[in-house]
Formats: structure tokens, sequence, C-alpha cells
């Protein structure tokens, strides 16, 4: 299902807002790199979002989108500082920001978006500003504890599907969640349409990175814009990893283990690690976990009064089944 061409409509009005935002700003050795990955091509998911679950509950694009701006650009932000972590050279075809100027002008870049987004969301002007920094506040600490989690997790050989699973609602759910709560809060929805959203949102994040896991696995670099199997060459612990180590018969894990014993993996060990996966019923499990939460996150809006905005968020949730990169 495709978005419709009021959504489509949104995108376009939120590209055009963020890239108006960095008009005559100086110094341009600050605000270049801070656009840079603005323009990179996004989703833009997280501020979409925003908009509609804002008018999912009654409330309107110009109460919402200073907020949505807001969201896109801490979202971004934390695009920057990850790929310094994992040492990404690319990010959706082109260059991280660290590798296109240096790491202390990524740094600088990314702290200069965080500030940029609390502004846009101070403009919002809603009676319930304080809920509102509340919200974003606590789920970017969440989002922080995620990202150390999964670094912590490289050095571990103990974790488990449930450590990955909380993990991962804080690292990636989290600010998805946090864009729906922000909407719903900005278009005063009731407090049961709030929990509705919130539940919404965290099945739908959860799922998007069990299938990132997936796709890092199944899509070429033209398509996905970053290298088959980057998780892999990282020695990340993924969905599919930790899944695969705990139900795969020994000698599919023998196998596995001596690819993933080497100091550097290659395309071929990446292809040779992809069928194990298939035959331990891995790839499966992965794919049955995120249609089983879409499912749940489809069943969530239920409790919304039919609108367009609903059904655009329907639509994103039957976009995601469709995803390939």
């Amino acid at each position: 299902m495709k978005l419709s061409d009021y959504a489509s409509g949104l995108q376009a009005k939120i590209d055009k807002e963020l890239v108006d935002l960095f008009k005559d700003k100086s110094p341009r050795s600050l605000y270049e790199p801070m656009l840079y990955p603005l323009e990179s091509g996004g989703k833009r998911i997280r501020p979409l979002l925003v908009l509609l679950c804002c008018e999912a509950v009654g409330g309107t694009v110009e109460q919402s989108i200073q907020a949505a701006l807001g969201i896109e650009m801490l979202h971004t932000f934390t695009l920057v500082h990850d790929d310094i972590m994992d040492r990404d050279d690319s990010r959706r075809g082109r260059p991280t920001v660290h590798v296109r100027w240096d790491e202390a002008t990524a740094v600088i870049a990314g702290d200069g978006l965080v500030t940029l987004g609390y502004q846009a969301l101070l403009r919002s002007h809603h009676a319930s500003t304080g809920d509102l920094l509340r919200v974003v506040n606590n789920g970017l600490l969440r989002l922080c504890e995620g990202q150390a989690l999964d670094k912590e997790f490289e050095t571990r050989n103990d974790v488990t599907i449930d450590a990955y699973l909380d993990m991962i609602s804080r690292k990636t759910a989290q600010l998805i969640e946090v864009s729906c709560e922000v909407g719903a809060i900005l278009g005063n929805g009731s407090a049961n349409q709030c929990r509705a959203l919130k539940s919404f949102a965290r099945e739908l994040g959860m799922a998007f990175q069990i299938q990132d896991d997936l796709l890092d696995l199944m899509s070429e670099e033209k398509i996905s814009g970053k290298p088959m199997g980057s998780d892999l060459l990282q020695k990340k612990k993924t969905y599919l990893i930790i899944h695969f180590l705990s139900h795969a018969k020994p000698v599919l894990k023998d196998e596995f283990l001596d690819i993933w014993s080497k100091e550097a993996l290659d395309q071929t060990d990446i292809l040779a690690v992809r069928d194990l996966f298939k035959k331990a019923g891995t790839l499966e499990a992965a794919r049955n976990d995120v249609e089983n939460r879409l499912e749940k996150a489809m069943n969530s809006l239920q409790v919304l009064p039919e609108s367009r905005a609903n059904e655009d968020l329907r639509a994103l949730v039957k976009r995601l089944q469709n995803r390939n990169a």
C-alpha cells in the first residue's frame, strides 16, 4: 500500500522546511555538515508520525509541524553519532559526515542538531510544553541506554533474545514511540488515544529493527545504501545471530563459529552465514516476529476514529511489510 498523496505532500513539506531552517546560517563550517545528513534522502517516518498522530486525534499540521522538524533533527543527530561509533563509511548511499569531513566536525554537527531540534520543539507553543519536553528527554535517555547496550553486547556471549528485544525497544523503538506520543499530546488526544498510539509505535519500532537485521543480510548495497552484511562484518549481536545460536543444531552452529572466529569476513562468508540462518529457521522466525508485531500495531489503531490520518498510519504499516531497504 502506498502512502496517500496527502502524506507524500507532508513529507515534501518537511523536506522544504528543514532546508529553510538553515538559510543564511553561519558559520558554514558548522551548518553545512548539519544540513548534509538531512538532505541525504531519509524517509521522514518519525516527523510524519508526529504529524499524522496529531491529526489522528483531532489536531492539525500547524500545531505539530515544528515538533516534527525537531524530532527529525534529533533523529539525525543520533545517526551522525551512531556512524562515528560504528565506523560506518556510508549512509543512504553517501559518505557519512565523519568521512565527508572528520570526526570532530561530525561530533559538533550532531550537537548542533540536538540544539536546533529543541528550539523547534519549543516553537510548538503548546500548553503542555513541559510534558512534551519530558517525553522527549526521557526518550532520548532511553535511546542512549539502548545504544550503550548495543555496544556492550559486542563483547558479551550471553546475550538472550529477551535482552536483545529490551535493547532495541530503547535504541530503535523509543524515538518512534516519542514521535507518536508528541503528536498525540499536541493534538490534545485522550489518555486512551495516547496509550493506543504508544503501543502502535512500540510494535512498529520493534518490527522495524528486526526487519532491519533481516535486510542487512538480504539487501544488496545498491538497494540499501550500505554493504550487505555490515552488521556481521562489525560482529554485532543481531536478532538473527542470537536466535541462531539459541536454536541451531550443533553442526550448523560449528560451521557458523568457524566463520565468526575469523579476524575479518568477506562477502563469501556473509553468503555462507545467510545460508546457515536459512537452514536453522532463523530467517523465518525473524519474518514471523516482524509480521506479528505489525499486526499488533495495526490492531492498536482500532481505537482511533476513522480519518485520513488513520488511513495513512495503516499505510505506513503496510509499507513496512513490503520494505526492501
